[in-house]
């Protein structure tokens, strides 16, 4: 269908196709981006100035170009594109926000330059191939929603050899995370409500805190060791297989004795060349937050101290566009040994961690804890 017509500022259905799992009419997530208020959470984050900018640095490389926008919600980076130069944007957007960034497009003047295109991008016929794709694809912990999927599948059907993404790198970061008397504020809470003694919701209150990743702003002081990169993405060469599991095996070195509540990541993408994006706590807030995950039980560390950590996040098996992560972490050279493993949904555990022996030690002073955590809060 390359030669199908696509009229200026209105909207060309793609056609349809089996959808793949976790997109189906009831899985709600193209749903979720037609109503107006996650579009203005997501404008009015710093993340939309940083692309705005980028894509002013990149004019030379956008002029006279075509650029496809996967994913173009209200169309502000497809017009982006077309102000800096673009021969031609086709902005794809899924969701019936389509209708209205057709709109925004004809309002503004660009209707003759910017085509909105509403389907899924893996459906989407276009009538040339593009030199630039652009697209702000990241989810929380990075990969969650997995529409990096399809970035890679448009970049590997529409982009030209040597063509531009943007971004163009990405990657996931973890620390370890110390507490600072949040955990107990929060439970002593049900010790006295109100002169009411309601500690018998102590344990359920506990068991809350810990059961899913938090999505919520992390103090950087809070941060106990230097943060690794857990996984690095050249967009322009990763497949798609790689994503489906992402593993990793760090050490942290404590810079303070603490009780660790567990970890925290966030991600930076590379927009163009030096000018990155940033989730990192000292770098202010954005609509993505942190992900932090707590362990049931803190473990105590010394300053000095080594941390050996193997970290996993798999696309759900039901829903791919959820993450089952997965956590395991010991102290190194700590005596006497001991192990408490803390298991959402009892998966086997990673290579390298299985063969540690089981000691007696008391629970509030584990040595070891591993833990599965379902990033499905949004699904």
């Amino acid at each position: 269908c390359n030669d199908r017509t696509m009229a200026a500022a209105t909207i060309d259905d793609a056609p349809g196709k089996r959808p793949r799992q976790g997109d189906g009419p009831g899985d709600g997530y193209f749903e979720s981006y037609s109503y107006v208020g996650i579009h203005e959470e997501m404008l009015k984050c710093r993340r939309t100035d940083a692309y705005l900018k980028a894509i002013e640095h990149l004019a030379p490389h956008l002029a006279g170009k075509a650029v496809l926008d996967v994913g173009c919600g209200t169309g502000i980076l497809a017009i982006a594109c077309a102000k800096a130069g673009a021969r031609v944007v086709y902005a794809v957007e899924a969701s019936e926000m389509a209708t209205h960034a057709a709109q925004i497009v004809s309002s503004n003047g660009w209707a003759p330059t910017v085509k909105v295109l509403h389907g899924r991008m893996e459906e989407v016929e276009l009538p040339e191939q593009v030199d630039v794709i652009v697209s702000e694809w990241m989810g929380i912990f990075l990969l969650y929603e997995a529409m990096l999927d399809s970035v890679l599948i448009a970049r590997d059907r529409w982009l030209r050899p040597g063509g531009l993404l943007i971004p163009r790198r990405a990657r996931l970061w973890l620390c370890p995370l110390r507490d600072d008397g949040f955990r107990a504020e929060r439970l002593d809470f049900w010790s006295d409500v109100h002169g009411i003694d309601m500690t018998c919701l102590r344990a359920l209150a506990k068991a809350e805190l810990c059961r899913k990743p938090r999505i919520e702003e992390v103090p950087p002081e809070l941060l106990a060791a230097s943060p690794a990169c857990i996984a690095d993405l050249d967009l322009a060469t990763v497949q798609p297989a790689a994503l489906k599991t992402v593993q990793s095996d760090v050490d942290f070195t404590s810079h303070v004795r603490a009780s660790l509540l567990g970890f925290v990541s966030y991600f930076d993408v590379e927009l163009a060349d030096g000018e990155w994006l940033s989730t990192a706590p000292e770098e202010g807030p954005t609509h993505w937050q942190q992900v932090s995950f707590w362990w049931d039980t803190p473990l105590d560390i010394s300053q000095g101290e080594t941390l050996q950590t193997h970290v996993s996040a798999a696309q759900n098996v039901a829903n791919p566009r959820c993450l089952d992560i997965r956590i395991s972490c010991k102290l190194a050279a700590r005596h006497p040994p001991g192990s408490v493993t803390q298991s959402g949904r009892d998966p086997a555990s990673p290579s390298g961690l299985s063969s540690l022996a089981s000691h007696a030690l008391a629970p509030s002073h584990p040595t070891r804890l591993e833990k599965t955590f379902a990033l499905d809060t949004l699904c």
